[in-house]
């Protein structure tokens, strides 16, 4: 069974991963929201790690593109 606790430590994680590979591109959280089509407040929201509940495939499958990384990569321990 998965808890609250779960996904929570599970979307810090993905958070987490977002920021440092969009700093390891050197790219803004603007230049990432205009390569991912998402709005730059959606960004902010993401790496703040708020409301994980709204997070869906699509979303997660444009920033894997955006980055150049797997979906699978933004939920790892070791991604960077």
């Amino acid at each position: 069974m998965i808890t609250n606790k779960d996904l929570n430590n599970e979307y810090s994680l993905f958070a987490r991963n977002i920021k440092l590979n969009r700093e390891k591109l050197k790219m803004t959280q603007e230049e990432l929201a205009e390569k991912a089509d998402i709005s730059i407040s959606y960004i902010k929201q993401i790496e703040r790690g708020k409301d994980y509940k709204n997070l869906s495939l699509t979303i997660m499958l444009k920033l894997s593109k955006a980055l150049n990384t797997s979906i699978r990569d933004l939920f790892n321990k070791k991604s960077l």
